[in-house]
């Protein structure tokens, strides 16, 4: 009789060996509920971890006023992406190149960027599993509906992004998404 491994115990076997596997560059989005049924997207695989510095990205629908966007930030410096709804059916286009622009207005360098871009190459969903994450996307939809009902015009999704990324977070000791965000591109990566 032959042993069996199941597939959760042979991805703890590799990661305990010191042989080196290669892993699939990926990204995970984990998604309200509500995002998930608005995306179709039905496949839900929560233990695959994404291979970006920034980590995870959770979202979720931003309504401001008649408008509505995707909004998503990163699990390890809450950085905002602010994308509007209608390029929802090419997300996985988008998203990516939407990240690589809110790095470059940060002001990550271009090889840092080029090299979170190739860790996107494949995109996958996910629930969201992180209370924390899911009050700060709640903090900032807040934030950006009451912000926008005190302007004459409409905000764009870069000047939204830019107000939203400036804002201190409290869970992590009042740093911004901003700071954290290049902090996380100047320490050392673990591939």
């Amino acid at each position: 009789m032959a042993l069996q491994i199941g597939a959760r115990s042979a991805r703890k076997c590799a990661a305990d060996s010191d042989v080196d596997y290669a892993v699939d560059p990926m990204v995970v989005l984990r998604c309200t509920r509500k995002l998930l049924v608005r995306l179709k997207r039905t496949e839900v695989r929560a233990d695959v971890p994404s291979t970006t510095r920034l980590g995870d990205w959770y979202g979720n629908i931003l309504h401001i006023g008649r408008r509505q966007h995707l909004l998503f930030i990163s699990e390890r410096s809450r950085l905002p992406v602010v994308i509007p709804i209608r390029e929802a059916k090419r997300l996985e286009t988008v998203f990516p190149d939407a990240v690589c622009h809110v790095l470059a207005a940060v002001g990550i360098g271009a090889e840092d960027i080029a090299d979170e871009r190739s860790r996107m190459s494949e995109i996958s969903f996910g629930r969201t599993n992180n209370r924390s994450l899911l009050g700060t996307l709640n903090d900032f939809a807040f934030m950006a509906q009451q912000g926008s009902a005190n302007r004459a015009e409409p905000e764009s999704p870069e000047e939204l992004m830019r107000f939203l990324a400036q804002t201190p977070i409290l869970p992590l000791n009042g740093a911004s998404p901003i700071e954290l965000t290049r902090t996380a591109f100047v320490a050392p990566t673990a591939r």
